[in-house]
């Protein structure tokens, strides 16, 4: 065997390689190098147990992060006579792996191998046709909550006929029927919802056994990886897969579970010794990422938590600076603190070395309104930059409008949004005398009638009030409540212009500079979550204050508080060298001034691991 797959391994790192047989649990700590331990493990399997790689099934996170493993299976075995070329492990995220199942085998379940799969928008549409076929009122019931709901009992392994156990009231009973209704416009187009890929493939499994034990048979190693971030129907399909041989290696860090909106549930990783009373535990526990104080800090803030592992995360790494802690007057002195910060490290630093880490997605407009002020160039990462959003592009278009009658650009944009039965073909055809767009024409010229009289912020409200733009957007999704805090926040915009042209040309410089090579050098902002499985050398969390971070809506759920926590935890986790955290007294956001104390989190760490600017 090639010494280079067992090299450079740490004892516990070893240990997760070379045990083969049996279920096995990985508590892997944030920068334990569980990427490296599970690739290691796969070429051991290949090299030293000889065995077959179609045997191995490997369910990643991301498909980007499986393409990645190969490569780096492949030059573990790049000493040896095996490249993995002509037969691979199955590899891949549990939807992908699923369609790959469900493309030989969903015969029995009614479908043929061509079955369609919808994105949600299509799954959306089949949606309307059931609430159509039941005549039930879309604007009653909305589509997008029922959509929701349907998705999240799916996610549980309810079916539309149980669902009534479980639904509540006379709404649970709209939900049901149209569940069912749904199902039916799914089967007979032959397609599939994203929540099916891996529904059908456990049907198929407990309908029939022998299918099952063929796929046991083959998948006779299965490791996965992100365990904590798995589903009850996921956590249901690894189970039945491992039943025969039981050769199940997991690996996750439950401190990281920060997913439960998705369906995630990290007690699958908590409970694995339940589920497998013959699980080898090993943890991996020593972090190669960040500086002691770094790990310190956050050490002291995840152990706050009451529903966890127990393991703490150690480092050979240098001690390293303390965490800063700043506490500025407002937002723009925060900012104003951070540029000055990336200022006086860039004479030995690129800009790529730092990120910058908020709770929600309307954080972003000041910190890219300042950065576009200083010229500094920034990416924003798993989010549209604030005013190419779609909310706030249809309330800029209302503006527009209101402000140039010719502009047929916003006036096509908005004069259905939100529905008022105007069609495309009436649209085209502009007829004046149709009633549905002279009465539109007729608001617009209500609200030019108010321009003069009103602040921009109520001219905005009065918006939003005539045309019903609220609960168009407020549909009861997650989604929704994001897109109404980044409206709540173009009108915290709105309050530093003294009429409509000013503010309409100040957005107007800001949006159109054109989109910044993601190659070039940047500063790096996004969220909180979409930090998962990141590095920076330096990070700047923001925010930090009670009802920001941790979020309001988590503050009377002892569950939901945890999640906020580990969600800190990550984002902290993110810093190699040097970790800044950042809170206001006073904070314009959703378009009021608020006062908030600052996060707990930053009072769980000591004061000896804290220079407080």
């Amino acid at each position: 065997m090639p010494n280079n797959i067992l090299d450079n391994l740490n004892p516990e790192q070893l240990e997760a390689v070379t045990t083969t047989e049996g279920p096995v649990l990985i508590l892997a700590g944030a920068g334990s190098g569980k990427t490296k331990a599970l690739t290691h493990r796969i070429a051991y399997l290949i090299e030293e147990k000889k065995v077959n790689p179609e045997n191995i099934l490997a369910v990643t996170f991301t498909n980007k992060a499986s393409q990645e493993m190969i490569s780096r299976i492949n030059k573990l075995l790049s000493a040896t006579d095996y490249l993995l070329s002509t037969k691979l492990p199955w590899m891949g995220t549990f939807h992908s792996v699923c369609v790959k199942i469900l493309r030989r085998e969903i015969l029995p379940l009614g479908y043929t191998r061509s079955f369609s799969i919808y994105d949600s928008e299509e799954s959306l549409s089949a949606v309307k046709h059931a609430m159509d076929a039941l005549d039930i009122d879309k604007k009653q019931y909305n589509p997008k909550s029922i959509r929701n709901f349907i998705s999240g009992a799916k996610n549980e392994m309810i079916s539309a006929s149980a669902y009534l156990k479980y639904g509540r009231g006379y709404f649970g009973e709209v939900v049901q029927k149209v569940y069912t209704a749904y199902e039916k416009e799914l089967k007979n187009a032959n397609a599939l919802d994203f929540d099916d890929l891996l529904l059908k493939v456990v049907e198929l499994f407990e309908r029939y056994p022998e299918i099952l034990a063929r796929y046991q048979d083959l998948f006779r190693y299965i490791l996965i990886d992100e365990y904590q971030d798995t589903n009850h129907t996921q956590y249901r399909l690894v189970n039945l897969l491992a039943g025969k041989y039981q050769n199940l290696f997991v690996i996750g860090d439950d401190a990281q579970s920060i997913y439960s909106f998705r369906g995630a549930n990290f007690k699958n990783i908590l409970d694995f010794e339940k589920d497998y009373p013959k699980a080898k535990v090993i943890k991996m526990e020593q972090n190669y990422r960040s500086t002691q104080n770094i790990l310190a800090a956050a050490q002291h803030v995840i152990e706050k938590n009451t529903q966890r592992s127990d393991k703490t995360l150690w480092t050979k790494n240098e001690e390293g600076m303390l965490t800063t802690v700043f506490e500025a007057k407002n937002e723009l002195e925060e900012i104003e603190f951070i540029l000055l910060e990336i200022e006086s490290l860039l004479r030995s630093r690129s800009l790529n070395d730092f990120v910058i880490l908020y709770r929600t997605n309307a954080q972003s407009r000041v910190l890219e309104e300042v950065f576009l002020q200083h010229k500094i160039p920034y990416r924003l990462i798993g989010a549209l930059r604030f005013y190419e959003r779609r909310e706030v592009k249809d309330i800029l278009a209302y503006l527009k409008l209101i402000a140039n009658e010719k502009d047929k650009v916003s006036l096509k944009r908005i004069i259905n949004v939100p529905t008022r039965g105007i069609g495309a073909k009436s649209v085209k055809e502009m007829n004046l005398e149709n009633p549905k767009i002279k009465n539109f024409f007729a608001m617009i010229e209500g609200f030019r009638a108010q321009q003069t009289k009103l602040k921009i912020v109520e001219l905005i409200d009065l918006i939003i009030s005539e045309t019903g733009y609220k609960n168009y957007i407020l549909d009861g999704t997650e989604e929704g409540e994001s897109r109404w805090e980044n409206i709540e926040e173009l009108k915290s915009v709105a309050t530093k212009s003294e009429d409509l042209e000013q503010f309409l040309e100040s957005v107007a410089l800001a949006s159109d500079i054109d989109a910044l090579d993601r190659d070039a050098e940047a500063v790096t902002m996004m969220t909180l979550h979409n930090a998962k499985g990141l590095e920076y050398p330096i990070v700047f969390i923001v925010g930090l204050e009670e009802g920001l971070m941790p979020h309001a809506n988590s503050l009377l759920d002892p569950s939901d508080l945890e999640e906020e926590r580990r969600l800190c935890y990550v984002g902290m986790t993110r810093a190699r060298e040097r970790l800044y955290l950042t809170y206001t007294q006073c904070r314009l956001l959703y378009g009021g001034l608020q006062y908030n104390q600052p996060s707990r989190f930053i009072n769980e760490i000591p004061g000896y691991l804290v220079d407080r600017v």
